[in-house]
């Protein structure tokens, strides 16, 4: 999925979008892998990453690290904005 090319969609709207998505993986990886649950929502949230890299022109040319936290302080503001960020070991770190 090309998330990071969303930049037309705020947060919310990417969330939405990506809510019974995300809620399939967990009821199918939470059964059976939950191993692999922590690399699928890794990869998800470095996407989200550079979305925000993408979408806010500020964090263009910075390190990375400057994006990830932005999207920290999103999930610490607003826990249940995606699926995962619920639970506490899927949040961006």
């Amino acid at each position: 999925m090309k998330i990071h090319r969303w930049v037309h969609f705020p947060l919310s709207k990417i969330a939405a979008l990506l809510r019974l998505k995300i809620r399939g993986w967990l009821n199918y990886y939470g059964v059976f892998r939950k191993s692999e649950m922590r690399r699928l929502f890794k990869v998800l949230n470095q996407r989200l990453v550079k979305w925000v890299r993408n979408k806010y022109k500020r964090f263009k040319r910075r390190h990375w690290y400057y994006a990830l936290k932005h999207l920290k302080g999103i999930a610490k503001s607003y826990p249940n904005m995606f699926e995962h960020w619920k639970y506490e070991g899927f949040r961006p770190c």
